[in-house]
């Protein structure tokens, strides 16, 4: 297998690294499956002006849309990490072929503003399926000798793939989401704006055109350029109605998010915590499912 470690001591920078998605990858070999690799970005740290653009996403100030947002705020500003990892010139496939999942965010204890911290990500494992390959992205935040936070990120690429039918841990979000009834009164109605959008791709560090440029999305088989999956999620935290102090939060990315138009939000109280799904109106199937606990 094969083991490659990088420290980052300054922000992976975004353009730099989405030129690494053009160059050729290696190919899966089933004998070495997906390498060790572990990346650190030291001195990593939620600036006060990164947590007012998920509040401006969110549309709320409030104290307990602030902790919901503090619950989401390290996989945001520190998604660039893993994309810096996913888009290393040695890792086997590339970049395109990926498509986000699930994510299990959880926080283990208090998360500081602008404290520099030691942000830490790594492949711990996969599993292969008939039609494609599943990939988790384990990520922790140290804060001193504390890890206060830490997810784990589901990437899916599709093809065929020989090899073991699985690799490590299955810790992130379960396969299947909670199914929510999309006759439940709504709790909130708004627009996905298309403003902001290089303002979130330096923000996530993903630059990807596809949530950048309406031609581009077009060309690619899309209806329009679609939002990133975090804004989505800090806009659900949002409008969602008051829950306690959540610890973890599930998520799982159903379909795009186009600029522009309108959306649902549904909400239920389940044996787990509170689920909710957002509707792209028009669309029969959710385009998010969520559950914070």
């Amino acid at each position: 297998m094969t083991t490659h470690h990088e420290t980052y001591t300054a922000p992976p920078f975004g353009p730099a690294l989405m030129l690494n998605a053009f160059a050729p990858s290696r190919g899966w070999n089933p004998t070495d499956g997906f390498p060790d690799f572990s990346f650190i970005w030291r001195g990593y740290q939620t600036s006060p002006a990164a947590l007012a653009t998920l509040q401006r996403a969110a549309g709320r100030d409030d104290a307990a849309t602030a902790d919901r947002l503090m619950l989401l705020a390290p996989h945001v500003t520190g998604f660039r990490l893993t994309m810096a990892l996913l888009m290393c010139r040695d890792w086997p496939l590339p970049i395109w072929r990926a498509l986000q999942l699930r994510n299990r965010l959880i926080r283990r204890g208090e998360i500081r503003i602008a404290f520099p911290s030691n942000l830490i990500v790594r492949a711990t494992g996969w599993r292969v399926h008939d039609r494609g390959i599943e990939l988790d992205i384990h990520a922790h935040l140290l804060q001193g000798d504390d890890c206060v936070w830490e997810s784990i990120t589901t990437f899916y690429y599709r093809g065929r793939f020989d090899g073991p039918a699985s690799h490590g841990a299955d810790d992130g979000a379960p396969m299947t989401s909670p199914a929510i009834d999309p006759e439940l009164e709504p709790v909130a109605h708004w627009i996905a704006e298309g403003g902001d959008r290089l303002r979130w791709a330096r923000l996530t560090g993903d630059y990807n055109p596809l949530h950048l440029l309406d031609v581009y999305a077009r060309r690619t088989g899309f209806a329009a350029a679609s939002a990133h999956p975090q804004r989505i999620a800090a806009e659900c935290l949002g409008h969602l109605t008051k829950t306690s102090a959540p610890n973890q939060l599930d998520l799982w990315l159903k379909g795009p998010v186009y600029y522009n138009r309108a959306v649902t939000l549904r909400q239920t109280h389940s044996a787990e915590g509170e689920d909710f799904a957002l509707w792209v109106d028009g669309d029969e199937r959710a385009a998010m499912v969520g559950v914070i606990r």
